[in-house]
Order: structure tokens, then sequence, then C-alpha cells
């Protein structure tokens, strides 16, 4: 387990991904850290390959990881290495050829780790490439190293288009990985308690476990797993996590594609059609419960006591993925979350764990400030039609590291 210092782990809750190669243990070690989707990072854990990536432009340094989650469609995570210790880390790096390497996800939490290490070969087109660490630049993140960034990325994908970007040199190293070690997290509520385990493969249970875990610190009181709705004589699901205030109910369905049990060498489109399937079935099952509370139907935890749901409010009905892909026609989806919100009255959502962190961290914890981000989010949504929809708020300048 690696505890990242205070600038980066400041650095990591302001960064959506990224990567990080620091001094660890005193320096004796470096530890090389990255901040990815789930989804990748459960590809990862399924055996898929990964390569860091270095990119030089004149004095500014760039590096990257491309994860191979996909085989159409690999991801490129990104950053400018501009910090004095990052850049003794990755000579130090250059100079060992090895390092363990630690796994991060949407929530700044760290899911796993390995070893790594690359051949001779490798090392030395990193010295090549960087020359003399000790004249690459430093400081603030400004204009300057954000365009290097864009053309480290235009260089990787040229498919890509970037402002004004040019082709620069590039080393890239091939990582070889020991097998993947998974950390047992415990996440401990007032009235619950859950164990997250990135390998565990209950995929769509551990992804109900992390919303839960996310939520608890908003709804420390109201936040329940798999709530029960008694329907006649018999109860069932109502939906996979409910929370609520004074203001209304938060409904989540979560629906998480299977990648430690089905592969991740699935197409693109296959994925994006197989997560259409999925949000389809979700949103009819929001409708069922959002109705359900409508009609004055008792709502229960787990443990059999009923609850005081909010009937005379609106609710958020969110239908909650891993990964929300920018590709692909989502024009039925849309159809179906206008429809729902007419037939109901209530706010409907379609958005993945990335989102709902970010809009969380941006409500400051608070319930009744991620209730009206959500509503304003939702608004956006009905001028736009479109799903595709990220949430930014204003730079919180303690995030900001100084170099």
């Amino acid at each position: 387990m690696h505890i990242p210092s205070e600038r980066v782990y400041r650095e990591m809750r302001s960064e959506e991904a990224s990567l990080w190669i620091v001094p660890a243990n005193g320096g004796a070690e470096i530890a090389f850290l990255v901040k990815a989707p789930t989804s990748s990072i459960k590809a990862l854990f399924a055996g898929c390959p990964m390569e860091f990536l270095l990119g030089k432009k004149g004095s500014y340094l760039c590096h990257g990881v491309r994860i191979h989650d996909s085989p159409d469609a690999p991801l490129l995570i990104s950053g400018a290495v501009r910090v004095r210790e990052e850049m003794l880390a990755i000579q130090r790096l250059a100079k060992d050829r090895q390092s363990a390497l630690f796994l991060f996800n949407e929530m700044d939490v760290c899911l796993g780790w390995t070893n790594l290490e690359f051949i001779e070969k490798d090392a030395e087109a990193i010295y090549t490439l960087v020359g003399s660490f000790e004249s690459l630049q430093v400081g603030s993140f400004d204009r300057d190293f954000a365009h290097a960034l864009d053309c480290f990325c235009y260089s990787t994908d040229t498919t890509q288009s970037y402002p004004d970007a040019a082709l620069v040199p590039l080393a890239s190293i091939r990582l070889n990985l020991e097998p993947w070690r998974a950390n047992r997290n415990h996440f401990i509520g007032l009235r619950e308690s859950h164990v997250i385990e990135i390998d565990d493969l209950n995929e769509g249970d551990i992804l109900e476990r992390a919303i839960w875990a996310s939520l608890e610190s908003v709804f420390p009181l109201t936040l329940y797993k798999s709530p029960l709705v008694q329907i006649g004589e018999k109860k069932r699901e109502l939906t996979d996590v409910l929370s609520f205030h004074k203001y209304g109910n938060f409904l989540i369905e979560s629906k998480d594609l299977s990648i430690l049990g089905s592969g991740f060498e699935r197409s693109q489109a296959r994925r994006i059609s197989g997560v259409q399937k999925q949000v389809t079935k979700a949103i009819k099952q929001l409708v069922g419960a959002c109705k359900a509370i409508s009609r004055g139907e008792k709502i229960f935890d787990q443990n059999g006591i009923e609850l005081a749901v909010v009937r005379d409010q609106p609710s958020h009905c969110i239908v909650l993925i891993t990964e929300l892909e920018h590709s692909g026609d989502w024009s039925e989806i849309t159809r179906d979350l206008m429809t729902s919100m007419e037939a109901t009255g209530a706010f409907f959502h379609v958005i993945d764990l990335r989102e709902f962190i970010a809009l969380l961290k941006g409500s400051l914890g608070g319930a009744e400030l991620l209730d009206y981000n959500l509503m304003e989010r939702c608004k956006r949504f009905v001028e736009v039609r479109d799903v595709h929809i990220r949430s930014q708020f204003a730079p919180n300048k303690q995030n900001q590291a100084d170099a």
C-alpha cells in the first residue's frame, strides 16, 4: 500500500484521471501511481497490457500510460511533468527499470497494486529522449505546458485533433507486470458497512457498494443498499441504492458491464451496445420504483424497518454506469429519459461513476447542493437532448501543486 503525499493527494482529488511517479519509503524506492476509470482497472486485472509513454517538446516533458482495455479504442491517461521531484523519480525509474505500481479509482481509493519492470533498451530510450533532466521546465500548469501536452497527445494518436499541435518525439515503454494484488477496502457507515475488492467476480454488487460508500458521508442517516418495497403480500427490491433528505429521494440503479467475467476483448461498438441495453432496463426499473413511492407503497430497509421516504417532492432517478462512452447513437436512451420524466414527474439521469464523483465533490458533501446540481444538470440535458454532459466546477486553487 502507498499513501500519497499531501501534494499528490490534492492533485488526485482534482483530476479525473492522471499519473504520478514519485519517491517512496523515504526515497529508497519509486512509486508509480495511476488514477483510472474502474472499468480500465478491471481490464488490467483481467490481463490487458499497459505501456508507459514519454514525450518532450523543447524543455517540457509529458508522460502517460496507454491501457489497452478495448482492442480498437485503448485509453490514454496523460499529464505534464512539472514538479522537480517527479522528474528525479522518472530518472531513478529509468535507472532501476522497476517500481511498484498502484491503481486508484474515481473515488481516489487504491484498489490494487503490482510490481513492474522493463528492459534496458527502453531505459536507454528514456535517456535518449530526455537528455538532461536538470534542464527540464518546472512550474505551474500554464499555456506552454498545456500546448506541450496537446502535442504529446496528438503524437500518441494523430487521428485526434488539438489546436496548433505538432508531432514530438516519443519513447514507448512496454511494462512487464507481475500478477495484480487487490486491496480489501472497508467502508464503515452508521448502519451498514461494506467491503470493496476490485477482483470480486460479482462486479455489479461491487459497483453498488462503491456508490453506497461515496454517499455515506452525504446521507449518514438516510442511506440504504437494496431497500425493499411491499407490493401486496410480497416484498421485493425497490432499487439498488436509496437515499433521501427533506427535499426528495435519490433512487439509483447501477449497471456494470462485466469485464472480469467476460474479458476486455470486446470492440467499442459491442461494449456500447451492451451498456445501452443495461441502461434501458434500469430506466424501466426506476420508473416502477418511482411510481411505487408515488402510490404510497411501504418501503423498508433490509432489517424490515419502514423508511420515511419523501412522497411530496420529485425524486432523482439515476442510472449509474461504470463508464459512459462518448461514441454511438444514444438518441433512443434520450427519448426514454424524456418519456420517463413526463410519466413520473421525477428527474432522470444517466451518468457514470466519474461524473457522479465529480458532482459529489462539486457539491462539497451537501445533500441540498447535490440536489440542486442534479436539477441544473437535468435542465441542461433537456436543453441539449444529449446524455454526454460533464460537470465542471470552479477549480480549487488549493489543489494546484507548487512545482
